[in-house]
This record gives structure tokens, C-alpha cells and sequence, in this order.
């Protein structure tokens, strides 16, 4: 439960800072990309403007440049974000607050539960776990159990329902379709 909130609250700690980090990087992009010379005519020619193909050549090559180190750096970026997620969840983890009563409290030792009609000596009897409890004692659990019209122990009891075969052929499809 308080996992998903601290797993929610990280997630979105980490991509807002990702956000923040590519908006400061594309408008230095874009900054660097205004300052190039003949880069407004460029554009306003849609890559084709009439100025010399040297010019044009060198501007295309610029940009290009421009864009591999604008894709680098939203990998570093990236990558930087990323590799904060460990702190960032220590953080958020960090915020929860998780409040146990004692274990002698009314409520653990006498839950709501154990007023509904049958005794519940399970945990102040010192029952044996089911891990070490002889086959013996379990099945006189499971006997019990049904006895007292344990639901859990008829449907272990009943067989689960056939399950449909697959149809071979279907009236609107010719035969052999399913094939």
C-alpha cells in the first residue's frame, strides 16, 4: 500500500527533474540554433535558401552537429535522472510512517473477529505453525473445520468444473479454418 505511494511520488519526482533538465536544454538548443548565421533564412526557405550551397553546406553540417549533441545530452540527462532514483526512493521512504500497536494491545490479542462464534486460540495458545504440525493434527483441523461448515474446506473437497474443448469448426467459417 505505502509502497505504490512512495513508487508513485518517486516516478514523478524523477521525470518532473528529467522535464526540467530537457526544457533547459532545448532552449539552449534553440538559442544556439537562432545564433548561427543564415539560420533564419534557412529556415524561412524551408532548407533551401538563396544563399551560396558553401554556406548552406556548413549551416547543415552545424545543425546536424547541433542536434547529435542536443540527443547526447538528453541521454546524459537522462541517464542522470535515472541513476538518482535510488536516493530519491530512500527519500520517499524516508516519509512513511508506519505505527504498530504493542503486542499486547486489546485489539491484537482480542480482534472484533474472534467475537463471531467460535474461539479463537491461535495466537495466545501457542498453536503449533502448520510448518512443524503433524499430519495427525492437521487433518483433526480440517476435520473440525468442516464440521463446523468451514466454506473453505467444501470447496477444497470439490472438483473444479470441465473445462469447454475448443470448437473444431465454426457454421460461418468453410472447414479446416481453425487449422
Amino acid at each position: 500500500m505505502y509502497s505504490d505511494w512512495v513508487i508513485t511520488h518517486a516516478r514523478h519526482h524523477i521525470q518532473l527533474a528529467f522535464q526540467r533538465l530537457t526544457t533547459i536544454r532545448q532552449h539552449a538548443q534553440t538559442a544556439y540554433l537562432n545564433s548561427l548565421p543564415h539560420y533564419d533564412v534557412y529556415m524561412r526557405f524551408s532548407g533551401a535558401p538563396p544563399i551560396h550551397p558553401m554556406y548552406i553546406q556548413q549551416l547543415q553540417s552545424q545543425i546536424a552537429e547541433a542536434h547529435a549533441e542536443f540527443k547526447r545530452g538528453i541521454d546524459l540527462d537522462w541517464r542522470a535522472s535515472v541513476l538518482r532514483y535510488p536516493e530519491v526512493l530512500d527519500y520517499f521512504y524516508s516519509l512513511v510512517e508506519l505505527k504498530l500497536p504493542a503486542k499486547d494491545h486489546r485489539s491484537v490479542i482480542e480482534p472484533p473477529f474472534a467475537a463471531a462464534g467460535y474461539q479463537d486460540r491461535g495466537y495466545m495458545a501457542g498453536e503449533p505453525s502448520r510448518v512443524g504440525a503433524d499430519k495427525k493434527t492437521m487433518k483433526k483441523r480440517r476435520d473440525s473445520a468442516g464440521a463446523m461448515g468451514h466454506p473453505g474446506v467444501r470447496l477444497m473437497r470439490m472438483q473444479p468444473p470441465q473445462a469447454p474443448s475448443p470448437p473444431t469448426q465454426h457454421p460461418g467459417y468453410p472447414s479446416g479454418y481453425y487449422r
